[in-house]
């Protein structure tokens, strides 16, 4: 017996030869049937929405969604697997990280270049983004190396701070289209608060360095901003405008991001970690934004696509 169960997966990236048979091949080994497909560009990507029936699949849906991200991977697009009803939610709120999605890089690396600590605070880092250890400890551990570090340095680093392709466009694209824009992170309000001011976001969350005389203590006033706060804060700003975690969108690349990433109604892992890749409903695999605009249906495909799976419904 089959899933039962009908499924859009959308497609997006830098057009190449291979994308179209690679996702086909992909869902034909699966045993899943293409009941309507559209290609078309969108913001100079390619762009494609499949209406697919997994009624004839044989295997967990889990692995449906594991065949398909690690095809997109293999031929550079990002995928994204939603059942139909899914598919139909109104999207109201997208919530960022910032470090290594937003942002390029980590600007905790940038920090502790100016502060000549980047060998030690790497390792911390790298083991806090593949979940070794806990994001508390490793942010404690990586703003203590940081005592001493003058004030103006800091905010030089502000000033330097490249965001990825693509992102000043979706921000736009995004609250033109009236959607609240969060930016979660868990990183530094100096750094965070500038992005966020340049860029436009609605709400800036991040972790508040503590300045004593100019020079950073080492420390971090209140409470660290971690993966159960990240959720919490989205909820909160959620709730404040009315809206349901299922009509939100979460974009983030490690297991900092895990929860909100999960709890949406559509959770994006922008260029992932292992442990995002592996939990996460839609991946990005290319450092373009707008790659995650069309994962989240702008669009007329997704106007196609919709009015299918809504034709399909009234006639079953």
């Amino acid at each position: 017996m089959g899933l039962g169960l009908r499924v859009v997966v959308t497609v997006a990236g830098f057009d190449r030869p291979g994308i179209v048979a690679g996702i086909t091949e992909a869902l034909a080994s699966l045993n899943a049937n293409i009941v309507k497909a559209r290609a078309s560009s969108l913001l100079n990507l390619f762009v494609m929405v499949l209406l697919v029936d997994l009624a004839e699949v044989k295997v967990p849906f889990k692995v449906v969604e594991d065949v398909l991200k690690e095809r997109g991977n293999e031929i550079g697009v990002g995928v994204s697997i939603e059942t139909e009803d899914g598919f139909l939610k109104e999207r109201r709120l997208v919530a960022f990280d910032a470090d290594g999605t937003l942002i390029n890089g980590e600007v905790i690396d940038e920090l502790a270049k100016e502060a000549g600590v980047e060998k030690e605070v790497k390792e911390i880092t790298r083991k806090a983004m593949e979940g070794e250890i806990s994001f508390k400890e490793a942010l404690k551990m990586r703003t203590a190396l940081l005592k001493g570090l003058p004030i103006d340095r800091v905010k030089k680093v502000a000033n330097r701070i490249k965001v990825v392709p693509g992102a000043q466009e979706m921000i736009s694209t995004l609250r033109s289209a009236g959607f609240i824009t969060v930016l979660i992170t868990g990183g530094f309000d100096i750094i965070a608060e500038e992005v966020g001011r340049k860029l436009g976001f609605d709400y800036v969350f991040a972790n508040r360095l503590v300045v004593k005389d100019g020079v950073l203590t080492g420390e971090v006033e209140g409470g660290i901003m971690d993966p159960e706060d990240k959720l919490r804060v989205l909820k909160e700003v959620a709730e404040k405008h009315g809206i349901k975690l299922e009509e939100c969108v979460a974009i983030g690349d490690g297991a900092n991001d895990l929860l909100i990433i999960k709890n949406v109604g559509l959770g994006i892992g922008f260029n992932p970690k292992r442990v995002v890749k592996e939990q996460a409903k839609a991946l990005v695999g290319i450092k373009d934004m707008r790659a995650v605009l069309a994962l989240m249906g702008f669009g007329q495909l997704k106007r196609d696509i919709e009015a299918k799976v809504k034709q399909s419904n009234a006639n079953s």
